[in-house]
Protein backbone atom coordinates (compact mmCIF):
# COMPACT_ATOMS: atom_id res chain seq x y z
CA UNK A 1 0.00 0.00 0.00
CA UNK A 2 3.00 2.29 0.54
CA UNK A 3 4.36 1.43 -2.72
CA UNK A 4 1.19 2.23 -4.75
CA UNK A 5 0.17 5.25 -2.44
CA UNK A 6 3.93 6.85 -2.76
CA UNK A 7 3.50 6.30 -6.64
CA UNK A 8 0.41 8.00 -6.91
CA UNK A 9 1.29 10.59 -5.12
CA UNK A 10 4.46 11.02 -7.74
CA UNK A 11 2.22 11.17 -10.52
CA UNK A 12 -0.89 13.25 -8.57
CA UNK A 13 0.91 16.46 -9.33
CA UNK A 14 1.46 15.47 -13.48
CA UNK A 15 -3.03 15.45 -13.12
CA UNK A 16 -3.32 17.98 -10.41
CA UNK A 17 -0.91 20.31 -9.07
CA UNK A 18 0.37 21.37 -12.34
CA UNK A 19 -2.80 23.12 -12.70
CA UNK A 20 -1.91 25.26 -9.44
CA UNK A 21 1.41 25.68 -9.14
CA UNK A 22 3.65 27.55 -11.29
CA UNK A 23 6.43 24.84 -11.78
CA UNK A 24 7.60 26.10 -15.81
CA UNK A 25 7.67 23.12 -17.92
CA UNK A 26 9.65 23.43 -20.67
CA UNK A 27 8.65 25.23 -24.62
CA UNK A 28 9.84 24.11 -27.98
CA UNK A 29 12.00 26.33 -30.13
CA UNK A 30 9.88 26.55 -32.74
CA UNK A 31 6.83 27.78 -30.81
CA UNK A 32 9.09 30.07 -28.96
CA UNK A 33 8.82 32.38 -31.68
CA UNK A 34 4.73 31.86 -32.53
CA UNK A 35 3.43 35.26 -30.90
CA UNK A 36 5.96 37.94 -31.65
CA UNK A 37 7.30 39.65 -34.55
CA UNK A 38 10.93 40.65 -34.86
CA UNK A 39 14.20 39.98 -36.86
CA UNK A 40 17.49 38.37 -34.87
CA UNK A 41 20.57 40.18 -35.66
CA UNK A 42 23.94 37.62 -35.28
CA UNK A 43 26.46 40.18 -36.48
CA UNK A 44 27.45 41.82 -32.64
CA UNK A 45 31.11 41.68 -32.05
CA UNK A 46 32.24 42.50 -28.61
CA UNK A 47 35.30 41.84 -26.68
CA UNK A 48 35.18 41.19 -23.21
CA UNK A 49 38.13 40.23 -20.95
CA UNK A 50 39.21 37.05 -19.64
CA UNK A 51 38.04 35.31 -22.60
CA UNK A 52 34.06 35.83 -21.33
CA UNK A 53 31.70 35.03 -23.83
CA UNK A 54 28.75 37.56 -25.01
CA UNK A 55 26.40 35.24 -23.48
CA UNK A 56 28.19 34.60 -19.75
CA UNK A 57 28.53 38.75 -20.03
CA UNK A 58 24.53 39.04 -21.10
CA UNK A 59 23.31 36.34 -18.31
CA UNK A 60 26.90 37.87 -15.46
CA UNK A 61 24.49 41.70 -16.15
CA UNK A 62 20.89 39.78 -15.56
CA UNK A 63 21.92 38.15 -12.51
CA UNK A 64 24.32 40.99 -11.12
CA UNK A 65 20.81 43.05 -11.27
CA UNK A 66 18.51 40.81 -10.29
CA UNK A 67 16.47 42.09 -6.77
CA UNK A 68 13.35 40.82 -5.79
CA UNK A 69 9.87 42.54 -6.94
CA UNK A 70 9.74 44.01 -3.43
CA UNK A 71 12.88 45.95 -4.04
CA UNK A 72 10.62 47.50 -7.59
CA UNK A 73 7.80 48.07 -6.35
CA UNK A 74 6.16 48.27 -2.59
CA UNK A 75 2.38 48.47 -3.94
CA UNK A 76 1.23 46.44 -6.90
CA UNK A 77 -2.56 45.91 -7.42
CA UNK A 78 -3.24 43.86 -10.72
CA UNK A 79 -6.15 41.04 -12.14
CA UNK A 80 -4.89 37.57 -13.38
CA UNK A 81 -7.23 35.23 -15.56
CA UNK A 82 -6.37 31.51 -16.06
CA UNK A 83 -8.15 28.92 -18.32
CA UNK A 84 -7.49 25.94 -17.93
CA UNK A 85 -8.37 22.75 -20.25
CA UNK A 86 -7.52 19.22 -20.80
CA UNK A 87 -8.40 16.22 -23.01
CA UNK A 88 -7.16 12.79 -21.06
CA UNK A 89 -9.79 10.50 -20.05
CA UNK A 90 -9.34 9.40 -16.27
CA UNK A 91 -10.86 7.18 -15.59
CA UNK A 92 -8.89 4.85 -17.38
CA UNK A 93 -5.90 5.49 -15.39
CA UNK A 94 -3.82 2.69 -13.36
CA UNK A 95 -4.15 2.67 -9.15
CA UNK A 96 -7.58 5.34 -9.39
CA UNK A 97 -8.32 3.91 -5.84
CA UNK A 98 -4.88 5.02 -4.41
CA UNK A 99 -4.71 8.15 -6.79
CA UNK A 100 -8.17 8.92 -5.27
CA UNK A 101 -7.11 8.18 -2.10
CA UNK A 102 -4.32 10.73 -1.95
CA UNK A 103 -6.02 13.39 -3.81
CA UNK A 104 -8.35 13.55 -1.31
CA UNK A 105 -5.77 13.53 1.59
CA UNK A 106 -4.28 16.38 -0.19
CA UNK A 107 -7.82 18.47 -0.25
CA UNK A 108 -8.27 17.78 -4.31
CA UNK A 109 -10.85 15.26 -3.76
CA UNK A 110 -13.55 17.43 -6.12
CA UNK A 111 -10.93 18.37 -8.08
CA UNK A 112 -10.23 14.94 -9.47
CA UNK A 113 -13.86 14.25 -9.84
CA UNK A 114 -14.50 17.37 -11.81
CA UNK A 115 -11.38 16.05 -14.19
CA UNK A 116 -12.37 12.50 -13.87
CA UNK A 117 -15.79 13.25 -14.94
CA UNK A 118 -14.99 15.44 -17.92
CA UNK A 119 -12.70 14.27 -20.65
CA UNK A 120 -13.09 17.29 -22.32
CA UNK A 121 -12.74 19.77 -19.59
CA UNK A 122 -12.30 23.50 -19.84
CA UNK A 123 -13.01 26.26 -16.73
CA UNK A 124 -11.75 30.25 -17.09
CA UNK A 125 -11.17 31.47 -13.15
CA UNK A 126 -10.20 35.20 -12.60
CA UNK A 127 -8.91 36.74 -8.90
CA UNK A 128 -7.38 40.29 -8.29
CA UNK A 129 -4.51 40.56 -6.41
CA UNK A 130 -2.25 42.55 -3.79
CA UNK A 131 1.31 42.70 -3.69
CA UNK A 132 2.31 44.87 -1.27
CA UNK A 133 5.77 44.86 0.53
CA UNK A 134 6.80 41.48 -0.35
CA UNK A 135 3.15 39.47 0.89
CA UNK A 136 0.32 38.85 -1.67
CA UNK A 137 -3.40 39.07 -0.70
CA UNK A 138 -6.06 38.18 -3.08
CA UNK A 139 -9.94 39.29 -3.22
CA UNK A 140 -12.58 38.62 -5.65
CA UNK A 141 -11.99 34.80 -6.33
CA UNK A 142 -14.36 34.11 -9.34
CA UNK A 143 -15.06 31.77 -12.32
CA UNK A 144 -15.26 33.75 -15.19
CA UNK A 145 -16.50 30.50 -17.73
CA UNK A 146 -17.07 26.98 -17.28
CA UNK A 147 -17.04 24.78 -20.91
CA UNK A 148 -18.84 21.67 -18.59
CA UNK A 149 -22.03 22.09 -15.82
CA UNK A 150 -19.66 21.91 -12.08
CA UNK A 151 -21.16 20.40 -9.03
CA UNK A 152 -20.98 24.10 -6.43
CA UNK A 153 -18.60 22.03 -4.27
CA UNK A 154 -16.16 21.14 -7.30
CA UNK A 155 -16.15 25.15 -8.24
CA UNK A 156 -15.80 25.74 -4.43
CA UNK A 157 -12.15 23.43 -4.98
CA UNK A 158 -11.00 25.07 -7.99
CA UNK A 159 -11.59 28.90 -6.38
CA UNK A 160 -9.98 27.61 -3.38
CA UNK A 161 -6.49 26.21 -4.97
CA UNK A 162 -5.63 29.33 -6.65
CA UNK A 163 -2.03 29.00 -6.14
CA UNK A 164 -1.10 29.13 -9.85
CA UNK A 165 -2.73 33.08 -10.08
CA UNK A 166 -1.87 33.86 -6.84
CA UNK A 167 2.09 33.11 -7.20
CA UNK A 168 4.89 35.45 -7.80
CA UNK A 169 6.20 34.69 -10.85
CA UNK A 170 8.47 37.37 -11.34
CA UNK A 171 10.75 36.23 -8.57
CA UNK A 172 10.14 32.08 -8.95
CA UNK A 173 11.82 33.07 -12.84
CA UNK A 174 15.02 34.85 -11.90
CA UNK A 175 15.35 32.25 -9.26
CA UNK A 176 15.11 29.57 -12.18
CA UNK A 177 17.32 31.50 -14.55
CA UNK A 178 19.87 31.83 -11.32
CA UNK A 179 19.90 27.70 -10.87
CA UNK A 180 20.10 27.00 -14.37
CA UNK A 181 23.05 28.99 -15.07
CA UNK A 182 24.69 27.77 -11.64
CA UNK A 183 23.69 24.40 -13.21
CA UNK A 184 25.34 25.20 -16.22
CA UNK A 185 28.56 26.54 -14.77
CA UNK A 186 29.70 23.42 -12.85
CA UNK A 187 29.29 21.62 -16.02
CA UNK A 188 32.08 23.93 -17.67
CA UNK A 189 33.94 23.00 -14.64
CA UNK A 190 33.97 19.83 -15.40
CA UNK A 191 34.46 21.04 -19.26
CA UNK A 192 31.13 19.53 -20.47
CA UNK A 193 28.40 20.63 -22.67
CA UNK A 194 26.64 23.75 -21.17
CA UNK A 195 24.52 24.19 -23.97
CA UNK A 196 24.28 28.24 -23.80
CA UNK A 197 24.49 29.72 -26.53
CA UNK A 198 23.86 33.65 -27.81
CA UNK A 199 21.30 33.36 -30.42
CA UNK A 200 21.02 37.30 -31.45
CA UNK A 201 19.01 40.28 -30.94
CA UNK A 202 16.36 42.23 -32.04
CA UNK A 203 14.22 45.55 -31.54
CA UNK A 204 11.39 46.48 -30.02
CA UNK A 205 9.70 49.70 -29.33
CA UNK A 206 13.18 51.69 -28.16
CA UNK A 207 14.35 48.81 -26.60
CA UNK A 208 17.17 46.00 -27.69
CA UNK A 209 16.69 42.86 -26.80
CA UNK A 210 19.36 39.81 -26.94
CA UNK A 211 18.18 36.02 -26.73
CA UNK A 212 20.19 33.57 -25.06
CA UNK A 213 20.06 29.60 -24.91
CA UNK A 214 20.58 27.59 -21.55
CA UNK A 215 20.26 24.45 -23.11
CA UNK A 216 16.25 23.89 -23.05
CA UNK A 217 15.43 27.27 -21.62
CA UNK A 218 15.73 30.35 -23.99
CA UNK A 219 15.77 33.68 -22.38
CA UNK A 220 15.29 37.14 -23.82
CA UNK A 221 17.31 40.05 -22.01
CA UNK A 222 16.46 43.75 -22.27
CA UNK A 223 19.41 45.77 -22.72
CA UNK A 224 20.33 48.18 -19.74
CA UNK A 225 18.01 47.26 -17.75
CA UNK A 226 18.75 44.02 -17.97
CA UNK A 227 15.62 42.40 -16.74
CA UNK A 228 14.03 38.95 -18.65
CA UNK A 229 11.71 40.20 -20.92
CA UNK A 230 10.72 36.58 -22.00
CA UNK A 231 11.35 33.25 -20.78
CA UNK A 232 10.46 29.52 -22.41
CA UNK A 233 11.16 26.17 -22.28
CA UNK A 234 10.93 22.84 -23.50
CA UNK A 235 10.82 19.28 -22.46
CA UNK A 236 9.93 16.67 -25.03
CA UNK A 237 6.63 17.87 -26.64
CA UNK A 238 5.51 19.88 -23.34
CA UNK A 239 6.03 23.56 -23.71
CA UNK A 240 5.64 26.68 -21.45
CA UNK A 241 6.16 30.01 -22.23
CA UNK A 242 6.22 33.40 -20.47
CA UNK A 243 5.79 37.10 -22.00
CA UNK A 244 6.75 40.46 -19.62
CA UNK A 245 5.90 43.92 -19.83
CA UNK A 246 8.14 47.05 -18.79
CA UNK A 247 4.96 48.79 -16.39
CA UNK A 248 7.56 51.46 -15.35
CA UNK A 249 11.02 52.32 -16.84
CA UNK A 250 13.40 49.43 -15.43
CA UNK A 251 10.49 47.14 -14.23
CA UNK A 252 9.40 44.09 -16.48
CA UNK A 253 6.12 42.15 -15.36
CA UNK A 254 4.25 39.34 -16.40
CA UNK A 255 1.97 39.77 -18.76
CA UNK A 256 0.65 37.17 -20.37
CA UNK A 257 1.69 33.08 -20.28
CA UNK A 258 0.97 29.55 -21.84
CA UNK A 259 1.64 25.63 -21.14
CA UNK A 260 0.70 22.65 -22.85
CA UNK A 261 1.71 19.34 -21.00
CA UNK A 262 1.41 16.00 -22.61
CA UNK A 263 0.49 12.98 -20.61
CA UNK A 264 2.64 9.92 -22.39
CA UNK A 265 3.73 8.05 -19.21
CA UNK A 266 2.87 4.00 -20.09
CA UNK A 267 -0.15 2.25 -19.61
CA UNK A 268 -1.54 5.94 -18.61
CA UNK A 269 -4.32 7.09 -21.21
CA UNK A 270 -2.96 9.79 -23.81
CA UNK A 271 -3.91 13.23 -23.21
CA UNK A 272 -2.82 16.70 -22.24
CA UNK A 273 -3.46 19.75 -19.46
CA UNK A 274 -3.34 23.18 -21.00
CA UNK A 275 -2.76 26.77 -19.18
CA UNK A 276 -3.27 30.10 -20.28
CA UNK A 277 -2.60 32.96 -18.03
CA UNK A 278 -3.14 37.50 -18.66
CA UNK A 279 -2.43 39.57 -15.86
CA UNK A 280 -3.56 43.24 -16.48
CA UNK A 281 -2.60 46.32 -14.53
CA UNK A 282 -4.42 49.21 -13.93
Amino acid sequence: MKQLLTGALRWLPTLLLVLFTVQPVQAQDDDDDDDIAYSLKLDEVVILADGMTFEEYLLKQVLAHAKPLKSYVQTLRYSVTCQLEKDIDLTKFPHRRTITFAARLAGYGQILSALREHKHFGITMAEDVLYNKGKITTSNIRMVEMKQELTPKQIASFLKHDGMMSANVYDKFYKKVREKVKELQKKYKKKQETGMKYSGSYTAGNRTYYVVKLENMRVHIADGCWQIARISYNEGQNHMQYEFKEIKPGLFVASQGKAKFYLDKAKWPKGYVSMKMNYTYP
